[in-house]
């Protein structure tokens, strides 16, 4: 009599729980129990990441080294991972793998016991975990099997018959036949059955009901935990180091929902395809003990340690990271075609017209766009660009196929040129158009032309090669230096350069002499192969890129006047030349040094290399020679400015390794440093200037496809 009363209770509790299992609707059901009990059930997942994670972190901010950055607050790796990286990213790959396959059936013994109403004591379940780890390697190695097979078929069948829809319904098909893998878990840890018998008795549970039974499995364990990760990354992006945080955070609270739903679908299939037996024996397996009681602040501190040992190491930047703010420009400039007041249609940017960057001695910076049409400016309340605004620099009547050129006034404002043509002859080209170069002044709102500005140069129609480049003079005057062209039947093989000295910003009484001639380019780089300049003693100086053979002439002048001018040739003509121009991107750059000696940046396209000539006199008729990047290699740019040391700051694109590199010159000694990642495609445009408090500022184009491009401005906050 004393059995009975004693087991009734017993068959009651599995009564209860068997009714309790039953019920339909396993994920939302599931979901809200590890709700209830998250704190008790993330227990296996901490004493399992959280040492990892503390080996981890410290490692990974020993190992970067010079390839990792703080881009807006956040760790990023911008240069190419070397061996001991490469190590760690494995060696952590493999270890959170081999803890999951701990982590993951420990959290389904404890849900197992808590959904029948059994004490389970974690350190019983992490035990049964451990003594069934073979068996949960081999599962996991037929998952990640049953994985590959799925995404080989998908991309046989794009490869074979170009059937995207097809594709994806049979990778759809095949994953949700695997699914039952996941569910194989349970007779792993709470049957103690071989990984074969437990993949059996995983599919014989799923019969009468495998597509639900897949589904559950596809949605509750894989699917949601995916859909919440993305909406928590959405949430917190743009934030620092709040999206790494609460990636780990959310990577260990998924692992109770996870196993809450493979435990209480397991022991629902078992109440509807099994035997009473064998409920009986499952909850009588179960490890029994003392359950401990869950500390809310225990766990909690537990599941933010790594995370705050994370952004305590960006944030105070013990071993000096270079830290780098970023601004993609295109989310805050409208892409749009309204109309302004006037009726004229708003500007657009667009992926190949960034010209040039300037900064004034403030925060705010201005960049001269220009590709087919009018000129723009797009200028940025401060040097991060994070508020812009875009406004046309040229009215409607200008010649669109030649480009403008800028140069910085000592006033804060920019000159840019302009082709004036008449308004009736701007979609017409005959015997009668003309072209009118002249000069517009430009501030943070608008454009106008100069007062008293004269026409500094004509072109008729059939002329072609009418490059222009500005400088600003230090007495506040501008240089304007000009080849002057030639007519489309001629066949010489030189044409003349013309440098134009003004006393004043608007040129009123220009002076133009005709100073050298020079190789003529029959296409030129979109006026981007002549580049004017002028030395602290008001010497002008220019540089012209010959396109067709790759040589650099610099001609020099001896007096501000530019009464005598010397041509140099620092760099000879046995290159190929530039046979595919790079959609008028330059292939040169040039900056003087305080004592006037220039300093060109150019890549050679015999080699493809991106190097550097220290010109040893003002007219560069010797100089010395720097390679910054190794021959074979794929690279885009250069740009350059000095910095207030006088060194030259050389910045390229590796397309190579998909980076943005500095290059920091001292004479011909270079250092590199990467400052940035290309996450699309680059080549298409590459600036630079010095912010008010003396930071190199690149602005760049980051190119995907067609109308899938970004304007993005980066700022090396810490560049040494």
């Amino acid at each position: 009599m004393s059995q009975l009363i004693d087991e009734r209770p017993k068959d009651d509790r599995h009564t209860h729980a068997r009714d309790k299992v039953r019920q339909h609707g396993v994920v939302w059901l599931a979901y809200a129990f590890t709700a209830r009990n998250l704190i008790r059930l993330l227990a296996p997942a901490l004493l399992v990441f959280l040492p990892i994670g503390l080996l981890a972190v410290p490692a990974l901010a020993v190992l970067v080294d010079d390839s990792a950055a703080v881009v807006n607050g956040d760790f990023e790796l911008v240069g190419t991972p070397g061996t001991p990286l490469l190590v760690w990213s494995a060696a952590v790959l493999v270890v959170s793998v081999a803890g999951q396959a701990v982590a993951l059936p420990a959290t389904v013994v404890l849900a197992a016991g808590l959904l029948v109403g059994k004490d389970v004591a974690v350190s019983g379940a992490m035990r049964a975990a451990a003594r069934r780890w073979p068996a949960m390697a081999v599962l996991i190695l037929v998952g990640v099997t049953a994985l590959a097979v799925t995404l080989a078929a998908g991309l046989g069948i794009l490869l074979w018959i170009k059937a995207e829809v097809t594709a994806y319904a049979v990778m759809a098909v095949l994953a949700l036949f695997a699914m039952p893998c996941l569910l194989a878990v349970a007779p792993v840890v709470l049957e103690g059955r071989s990984v074969k018998s437990a993949l059996a008795r995983a599919y014989r549970l799923t019969v009468g009901a495998s597509w639900a039974t897949a589904l559950t499995l596809a949605f509750g364990v894989a699917l949601f935990p995916m859909l919440a990760a993305q909406a928590v990354n959405w949430a917190v992006s743009g934030l620092p180091i709040v999206p790494a945080v609460a990636g780990y955070v959310l990577a260990l609270v998924t692992v109770p929902f996870q196993a809450a739903v493979i435990a209480r679908l397991f022991l629902h299939r078992l109440v509807i395809k099994g035997t009473i037996t064998e409920f009986k024996e499952i909850v009588d397996g179960l490890p029994e003990g003392p359950p401990r009681a869950a500390r809310l602040v225990p766990v909690l501190a537990a599941l933010l340690l790594p995370g705050l040992l994370y952004g305590g190491a960006v944030l105070i930047n013990p071993l000096g990271w270079l830290e780098v703010s970023q601004t993609v420009v295109t989310k805050n400039v409208p892409r749009g075609s309204d109309y302004g007041a006037d009726g004229r249609q708003q500007p657009r940017l667009d992926g190949s017209g960034l010209q040039a960057l300037y900064a004034e001695q403030g925060e705010r910076m201005v960049m001269l766009m220009d590709d087919t049409r009018e000129a723009k400016l797009l200028t940025c309340a401060d040097s991060s660009c994070a508020r812009s605004r875009l406004t046309w620099a040229e009215p409607t009547a200008v010649d669109g196929r030649r480009t403008s050129a800028g140069a910085r006034l000592a006033d804060g404002r920019l000159a840019v040129t302009t082709w004036a043509v008449d308004e009736r002859y701007h979609w017409v080209d005959d015997e009668n158009w003309r072209a009118r170069l002249g000069l517009l002044f430009c501030d943070a709102t608008a454009c106008v032309p100069a007062p008293g500005g004269k026409t500094l140069a004509e072109v008729t129609w059939g002329g072609q090669n009418s490059v222009v480049a500005l400088a600003a003079r230090p007495g506040g005057g501008l240089l304007v230096a000009q080849l002057l062209g030639l007519s489309e039947k001629s066949d010489d093989d030189k044409e003349v350069l013309a440098v134009t000295t003004c006393d004043d910003p608007a040129c009123t009484r220009p002076r133009t002499k005709q100073v050298a001639k020079v190789p003529v380019n029959r296409y030129t780089g979109g006026g981007r192969d002549l580049i004017a300049g002028v030395d602290p003693d008001d010497h002008p100086v220019v540089l012209r890129l010959d396109h067709d053979s790759g040589a650099i002439h610099v001609v020099s002048c001896d007096d501000p006047a530019c009464a005598r001018a010397r041509v140099e040739q620092p760099l000879g003509d046995d290159s190929p030349g530039y046979v595919f121009d790079r959609r008028g991107q330059p292939h040169a750059t040039m900056a003087i040094r305080a004592d006037g000696r220039p300093l060109i940046a150019y890549q050679d396209m015999a080699d493809g290399t991106i190097k550097l000539l220290d010109c040893r006199t003002r007219t560069c008729a010797q100089a010395d020679k720097a390679m910054l990047t190794t021959p074979g290699e794929r690279h885009a740019g250069p740009a350059m400015v000095l910095d207030r040391a006088g060194r030259a700051l050389v910045a390229f694109q590796d397309l190579d390794r998909e980076q943005i590199v500095i290059a920091t010159c001292t004479g011909t000694r270079c250092t590199r440093t990467p400052i940035t990642t290309i996450p699309r495609g680059g080549d298409h445009g590459l600036v630079m200037a010095l912010d008010g408090r003396g930071r190199p500022v690149l602005a760049w184009i980051d190119v995907g496809g067609w109308e899938d491009w970004d304007l993005v401005v980066t700022k090396p906050l810490t560049l040494r």
